[in-house]
Formats: C-alpha cells, structure tokens, sequence
C-alpha cells in the first residue's frame, strides 16, 4: 500500500504561498490593531490617574521599558506560532491541490490514473471523491 504522507509542508506552489499569507496575516493583523490598542489604552488610563507630567514620566517610563522588554522576548515566539499554524492549514489545502493537479496531469498525458488518496486530516475530499469516480468513468 502506497504511504500517503507528504515529506515537506512547504510545496512552494503559487496557491501554498498565497494561502500561507492569507492565513499569517489573518492572525497577525488583529493581533498587532489589539496588541496596539491595549497598549495605548493602559499607558493612557495610567497617565489620566496621574496629574503631575513629572509623576508621569518618573513612573511611566520604566513600565514602558518593561513591557517593551517583554514584547521582543515573546513576539519572536508569537510570530513563529502563528507561521506554524499558517504552514499547517495551508498545506492541508495545498497538499490535495498539488496532488489532484499532479493526477489530472496524468490522466490528460494518457497515462494510468490511479485513484487520488487524501490524508485523515486534508481537505477538498469531497472534490477528489468526485475525480476519482468522473476518472474511473473515462477510463477504457
């Protein structure tokens, strides 16, 4: 029996790399507009609870050093996290893509179709379900 696994996640396909993108930026965006807006609402509701500019600043300051420290500590990890997730749904849909289009490519060059076979996980099944039977339909 054929192993039905894919060796690399990344298939470098124009479709891949625009579905990578969709879904990294789809994670990174709110979360940079959230990240920005609790950032801007703590340091100001801090700065409104003081009234001296002095206390502000003597008091602001190292807070901002702390929180900025922390931000390029974990957004390194962060950033690496939403890319895995990225990778891994796009290459559930990629995957099936590039192996449908592999076998189509075949079956029009003339030679033997065999019948596409998808992981547990991947999508567009009930796609390939339907090549599979218009294939078998078309064949001699």
């Amino acid at each position: 029996m054929q192993n039905n696994k894919r060796k690399r996640k990344y298939l470098g396909t124009a479709f891949q790399k625009k579905m990578l993108l969709l879904v990294f930026l789809s994670a990174v965006i709110p979360a940079v507009i959230v990240a920005a807006c609790m950032y801007y609402l703590i340091f100001n509701a801090m700065a409104k609870q003081l009234f001296i500019p002095e206390q502000i600043a003597y008091n602001l300051i190292p807070v901002l050093q702390q929180v900025n420290v922390a931000l390029i500590i974990t957004l390194p990890f962060v950033l690496l996290l939403f890319w895995w997730v990225a990778l891994e749904l796009s290459h559930r849909i990629a995957g099936p893509e590039y192996r449908i289009e592999k076998e189509l490519n075949k079956l029009l060059a003339g030679q033997k179709f065999e019948p596409i076979r998808l992981r547990k996980n991947d999508e567009l099944k009930s796609l390939v379900e339907k090549i599979n039977r218009l294939a078998e339909r078309i064949r001699p």
